[in-house]
């Protein structure tokens, strides 16, 4: 009985993987990026960038008419600028990439260090805080932070000692 569960385990898995190859592939990253967070990790040096462990690759980067062969963070640069909406676009549609773009790199892209670097952004309620109108810049790292809460950001960081961002 065990050995029966174990192979319909893998059969599974194989069908998930399947189907997720059939479908597209930025409604899987969507998908992805909403359940888990987006786990997100940097290498300064190489100047390349993995999303939920899997490289950006350049040809996102192309798309967006782009001179750039590599990544770039930590500011607000035509260059991270760049990175920001190839990073959007790898998981949203372009209408919906570019209406976030200037809040995405000012709220994340900017804020990362110009360093190597692994993190996990709490997209969904950065979007939903966005998507509120609140009209505030970030002043705490509530997004950055969400990986310590398993990709989720659970409440305003400041929301105990009664004070305004």
């Amino acid at each position: 009985m065990r050995d029966c569960m174990g192979l319909l385990d893998r059969v599974l898995d194989v069908v998930t993987v399947g189907l997720d190859k059939i479908i597209d592939d930025k409604a899987v990253n969507h998908r992805r990026v909403i359940e888990q967070g987006l786990e997100i990790k940097g290498n300064w040096q190489t100047g390349e960038i993995f999303l939920l462990g899997n490289p950006l690759s350049s040809e996102v980067l192309e798309k967006t008419g782009s001179e750039y062969e590599t990544f770039s963070w930590g500011d607000t640069s035509e260059k991270s600028r760049m990175t920001a909406l190839t990073i959007l676009l790898w998981f949203l549609e372009e209408r919906e990439a570019y209406d976030y773009l200037d809040a995405f790199l000012r709220d994340f892209v900017a804020r990362l260090p110009r360093q190597d670097f692994e993190q996990n952004f709490g997209y969904e309620f950065w979007r939903n805080d966005i998507l509120s109108n609140r009209g505030r810049k970030l002043t705490s790292d509530k997004y950055h932070q969400a990986d310590l809460h398993g990709g989720y950001y659970l409440g305003d960081d400041d929301a105990d000692d009664g004070g305004d961002d």
